[in-house]
């Protein structure tokens, strides 16, 4: 999980870091999205059913598919938005999405360490 997290992380970071040139940014932002959505498949899929993260990785999949349906559905359309709403749209929500699944994979390897801490806690005593 540790794993996970450091490439989610650091993902995070270089499209934050890339969007001094704007259009790098929006390039490693769609790199990013396709990173963050096979681990959140994969967490999906492989962790339990209960618990903070299994509920964190609802909201964010009940943030996440409304998002691409509407970017679908806005894509082949032929409205002309305000600029600036096209700039929150394509930028800023994905981006604010992309911190949120940090913050995730964050709490899950911080909990996956609590409980293998815990684990060998328990293995040591029942050596004594």
């Amino acid at each position: 999980m540790k794993i996970l997290h450091t490439i989610n992380r650091w993902s995070f970071i270089i499209t934050v870091l890339l969007y001094i040139t704007i259009f790098g940014g929006l390039i490693a932002q769609f790199i990013l999205g396709i990173i963050q959505v096979i681990i959140a498949l994969y967490l999906t899929y492989k962790m339990n059913k209960n618990g903070l993260v299994h509920k964190a990785i609802r909201t964010y999949w009940s943030y996440v598919i409304p998002y691409l349906l509407l970017l679908l559905i806005f894509s082949n359309s032929n409205i002309n938005p305000n600029e600036l709403l096209i700039w929150i749209y394509l930028a800023v929500i994905p981006m604010a999405l992309a911190g949120y699944f940090v913050y995730i994979t964050k709490t899950l390897k911080n909990e996956m360490f609590l409980l293998a801490s815990s684990e060998t806690e328990e293995a040591t005593e029942n050596l004594n």
